[in-house]
């Protein structure tokens, strides 16, 4: 299981790039609560697990060009913005988060097939069981802000043990 974490962490760190896609992966906290499958649980600690990410993107690199005067979403509002997804629209979404800017589409951060297939081996490490969510809706290029940056797509899932969460950021 350790190894399948680091690797976990390894896969995540190929699609970070500095300053606009920031990662994070670890082992989830126990959940207990919610529905009789504990999914309100895992989303509640996906959710927080999130929240650090996006505090420390802002503390880090943002917080001088943060558009919203009181700094990123509360872990409340990170867990009402998220919205389930499908593993397969997973792998695409965190593919398409690595590789192009959202502010600039014509900007790109890796080759695009690397991505999607970095993307898809860790999909394919959290197993076909894995819960996905995302805070953007692909179909119509709406999303809930969870940052204070004017732009920021996530994706994150688990398999109920391990989590993985990338963000992408941007102003434009």
């Amino acid at each position: 299981m350790a190894r399948d974490r680091d690797e976990l962490s390894v896969l995540l760190k190929r699609l970070a790039h500095a300053r606009r896609v920031y990662v994070r992966s670890g082992r989830l906290p126990s959940t207990s609560g919610g529905t009789s499958d504990g999914t309100n649980g895992v989303l509640a600690a996906i959710a927080a697990e999130t929240h650090i990410l996006v505090g420390q993107l802002h503390r880090e690199d943002w917080q001088r060009f943060a558009s919203a005067p009181d700094g990123p979403a509360a872990v409340e509002q990170v867990e009402e913005a998220l919205e389930p997804i499908a593993a397969k629209n997973a792998a695409a979404l965190m593919g398409r988060l690595a590789s192009q800017c959202l502010v600039w589409p014509q900007f790109t951060f890796m080759d695009r097939a690397e991505a999607d297939a970095v993307a898809g081996l860790v999909v394919e490490l959290l197993g076909a069981d894995a819960l996905w969510w995302s805070n953007c809706d692909g179909d119509d290029d709406s999303w809930t802000a969870v940052t204070a940056c004017t732009f920021d797509n996530l994706v994150a899932g688990t398999d109920g043990h391990r989590f993985a969460v990338l963000i992408q950021v941007g102003e434009d």
